[in-house]
C-alpha cells in the first residue's frame, strides 16, 4: 500500500529533508545529529574527506542503510524500518557500474521499469532507448556491459537509473573508478541531467564539476555538517578551518 504523506500535498515542502539522523556502524558513529533539506530541482554536492559520511548519508536517503534515529522524508513521505515504496522514486548511481553482466545495455535498462513499475515491453523498450540516445550511448544498446569502456557502462548505468522516471537522482562518486580520460564524458552527462531541472545530491572530489553544477555545496567532517553555502563563497572564502584546510589539499 502506497505510505500517506507526511505533509500535505498542497503545502511546499522539500524534496529531501533530513532530521537529527544518527547511523552506527557498531560503536563507530558514521552520522552525527545530521540536519539537511534538499529542495525540489535543487542540486547537491556532498565533499569532504574520505569517511567523512558522505556516502552514508546518501545511502540512508535511498534506504540502502537504515538509519538508527532521526528521520528522513523523501518526498513527503517519511522512511520507516521497512522497505519504502519511495525507494523507486529515487535514482542511484554508484562508483562501480553494478550493470548486469548476462543482459545487454537495453534490457539492463528495460529491466526495472517492466518488473517494478509493470511497463510493457514496448513501451519499456521506448523509454529505455530514449534515455540511452539521452545519455549518448544508444548505438551501443545491444552489446554487453564487457564489451564497453568504464565510461560507457557509467552512462548507461545513468540511463537505467533515470529509465525509473526518479524524482531524484543520488550519485556516489560517479567517475571515481574511471579512467582520467572517462572522467569527462560522465561529467557532462550529469551535467546535462542537471540543467533538464532534475533534483540531484552528488558526492564527488570533481571540485570544477561543483562550481558548474552545485547550487549548494555542503561539506562533511566525521558524519557532521560543518560547513555549506553556494559554490562561489565555498570555494573563494570558506568559513571554517576544516574546510580551508580540505580545499588547500585539493585545489592547487
Amino acid at each position: 500500500m502506497q505510505q500517506e504523506r507526511t505533509v500535505s500535498p498542497a503545502d511546499p515542502f522539500p524534496m529531501v529533508v533530513v532530521e537529527h539522523l544518527v547511523k552506527r556502524f557498531g560503536s563507530f558513529n558514521a552520522l552525527s545529529d545530521l540536519n539537511l533539506k534538499v529542495a525540489k530541482g535543487e542540486k547537491i554536492v556532498l565533499c569532504g574527506p574520505s569517511g567523512s559520511g558522505k556516502s552514508t548519508l546518501i545511502r540512508c536517503i535511498n534506504h540502502i542503510e537504515k538509519h538508527d534515529s532521526g528521520r528522513i522524508v523523501v518526498d513527503g513521505i517519511e522512511l520507516t524500518g521497512r522497505i519504502c515504496d519511495i525507494r523507486s522514486e529515487v535514482g542511484m548511481v554508484f562508483q562501480s557500474f553494478n550493470l548486469f553482466p548476462h543482459l545487454s545495455v537495453l534490457e539492463n535498462c528495460m529491466l526495472a521499469p517492466m518488473k517494478v513499475r509493470g511497463l510493457a515491453q514496448p513501451e519499456a523498450h521506448e523509454r529505455s532507448m530514449a534515455l540511452l540516445r539521452k545519455v549518448r550511448i544508444h548505438d551501443q544498446a545491444n552489446k554487453y556491459p564487457a564489451q564497453l569502456s568504464g565510461g560507457q557502462q557509467q552512462r548507461v548505468a545513468i540511463a537505467r537509473a533515470l529509465c525509473m522516471q526518479p524524482k531524484i537522482m543520488l550519485f556516489d562518486e560517479p567517475t571515481s573508478a574511471l579512467d582520467p580520460e572517462m572522467v569527462k564524458e560522465v561529467l557532462e552527462t550529469i551535467i546535462e541531467l542537471a540543467q533538464d531541472g532534475m533534483t540531484m545530491v552528488c558526492v564527488t572530489h570533481e571540485m570544477g564539476f561543483a562550481r558548474e553544477v552545485a547550487d549548494r555545496v555542503v561539506f562533511m567532517d566525521r558524519g557532521s555538517i560543518v560547513e555549506e553555502g553556494d559554490p562561489n563563497t565555498f570555494f573563494r572564502a570558506p568559513n571554517t578551518e576544516r574546510a580551508k584546510a580540505f580545499l588547500s589539499q585539493i585545489i592547487h
